[in-house]
């Protein structure tokens, strides 16, 4: 009697025991990729302030409103390009078309840079008034 409830006992602590690593596992691999993606670092900087993006071509114009668009790229583990790299003039067209404007003037831009575990994403903010030409 002896042998067959060592044996029992012995089966059900092996048994616990998988559950035990299976959970653990379970665990492990649910938290991994949510740790493993978070941003680790970010860091803006100012680009510059510029009284026009393009050549002004007419002194009469109307304010059609502010816009701020952007333009970025990622860089897989930091040095890979994944996207295209980011274009001020991409992020000035993207602006002025959004509006049905001709230009952009009081033209601020900013750089923001995110590090992240798998790679860097870089942002190019671009934000003015857009101003549509009288004729």
């Amino acid at each position: 009697m002896t042998c067959t409830g060592i044996t029992k006992l012995g089966s059900s602590l092996s048994l616990w025991n998988r559950i035990r690593r299976g959970m653990t596992c379970l665990v492990i691999s649910c938290l991994l990729p949510v740790i493993s993606t978070g941003c680790l670092y970010s860091h803006k900087r100012v680009a510059g302030l510029e009284p026009h993006a393009r050549l002004i071509e007419a002194r009469n114009y109307r304010v059609l409103g502010e816009y701020e668009a952007k333009s970025s790229s990622f860089n897989l583990l930091w040095i890979i390009p994944v996207t295209p790299r980011i274009d001020y003039d991409r992020a000035v067209n993207e602006a002025v078309a959004a509006m049905r404007g001709d230009n952009l003037i009081d033209v601020r831009t900013w750089m923001e840079r995110q590090f992240w575990i798998v790679g860097m994403v870089e942002i190019l903010h671009v934000k003015g008034k857009v101003i549509k030409y009288e004729k």
